[in-house]
């Protein structure tokens, strides 16, 4: 038995039986990029951490998440080739798309796309009428929130971003069965080259006549994950550039295309060095002196959708007039719980085992959320 047989365990079939549980083929999909991207620390500390599966799987997507902590532009793109070696392992049915939308192949040039209005005012009305009561929390997202206020009319004015309890919003008329849609798995697929984890869902008010916040209302890049493909919906109309909408530079995405395009643009060696670090004080105003007035605009009514790689460079307006609500739902390689978590946020058995209902039964779909079932799970079951 060679090293990585023994470190990672026996030998596994081509191709794992749909019969397993979903987060057992998640271990095996990620001892197989350990594999391939030769990590013999991170397989060593596997050895070490015992065989529970569980703890084994919280160890790889931590280790993860903190290599990619340290990554640097140029890292990334290796890592992320890795994961695609991860989907040998996995039943066809887990892996197959059913169809690659013509959209994957201008985010693989630009990185971003738009997809159009993907949802009716009927489907706007029902999430805004149940989400109507439901109190905000005073974050940009669920998880760090330590504060909440009865609606979004009492957010304070030196707040720039409210949000809802996970299973606040998750229980919203037909947004589960909107993030479960083929079309968004298939070209989260298409782009990221495996079968993609969905690791949020989330949706936030901006307000206006704020400052920019100094994190994600100038230019800057997320780095969550080695690619990611994040899909947006509008939930209330962006009419007005100024009202909200979302700026990104095309080709950013990538740092070979992103130099290649800057160097035509004869923009200075340095600078293009600068937009590739991690320091948003340094990104923003170089980004913005250079893209202000190039970078690509995402606007329109409520229910328009796109999408974007979000390692590339992009900023929101703040909104001038009105709130604005934008929905997020995140794909990528993997999950990585270091920046991301799929907490319910509120207890609610009922509304938890109505939402596991309404995630469709497919091996692909039950594989892509997970992490979303798991946490879904997580609640106290249900009196019958």
């Amino acid at each position: 038995m060679s090293l990585w047989s023994s470190i990672l365990g026996a030998r596994r079939p081509s191709v794992l039986p749909e019969a397993l549980d979903s987060l057992e083929l998640d271990l095996a999909r990620l001892k197989e990029v350990i594999s391939s991207a030769g990590d013999i620390g991170l397989a060593l500390r596997l050895l070490l951490s015992g065989s529970d599966p569980t703890n084994q799987l919280r160890q790889i997507n931590r280790r993860f998440g903190k290599q990619l902590a340290k990554a640097s532009a140029r890292d990334r793109r290796g890592r992320a080739n890795a994961f695609a070696a991860g989907d040998a392992v996995l039943p066809v049915g887990v892996r197959a798309p059913a169809v690659i939308p013509p959209e994957a192949s201008t985010v693989r040039e630009t990185g971003c796309a738009a997809l159009g209005r993907t949802m009716t005012d009927t489907e706007l009305g029902a999430i805004h009428a149940h989400l109507r009561d439901k109190p905000v929390l005073l974050a940009h997202v669920p998880g760090p929130a330590t504060e909440q206020v009865a609606s979004i009319d009492l957010v304070p004015p030196d707040r720039n971003y409210a949000c809802y309890n996970s299973l606040d919003l998750w229980s919203s008329p037909g947004l589960i069965e909107f993030a479960t849609q083929d079309r968004f798995i298939d070209l989260a697929q298409a782009y990221l080259g495996c079968t993609p984890t969905m690791y949020s869902l989330n949706a936030f008010w901006s307000f206006p006549n704020r400052e920019p916040h100094k994190a994600s209302q100038v230019f800057h890049r997320d780095w969550e994950d080695y690619r990611s493909l994040v899909i947006f919906t509008q939930l209330t109309p962006v009419d007005l550039p100024e009202d909200g909408a979302h700026y990104y530079v095309e080709t950013s995405h990538d740092v070979a295309k992103f130099e290649q395009t800057l160097r035509g643009q004869e923009i200075a060696p340095a600078d293009i060095e600068a937009l590739s670090v991690r320091d948003e004080t340094v990104i923003a105003p170089l980004a913005m002196k250079l893209f202000k007035t190039t970078s690509r605009r995402f606007d329109g009514p409520a229910g328009q959708s796109f999408c974007a790689d979000g390692y590339g460079l992009h900023r929101a307006e703040v909104p001038r007039t009105r709130p604005r609500l934008l929905l997020w739902i995140r794909f990528g390689n993997f999950f990585n719980d270091t920046a991301y978590a799929l907490e319910p946020g509120c207890a609610h058995a009922e509304a938890a085992a109505d939402l596991l209902e309404r995630i469709p039964a497919t091996p692909r779909h039950r594989y892509v959320f997970r992490y979303l079932i798991q946490s879904l799970e997580s609640q106290p079951r249900r009196l019958k």
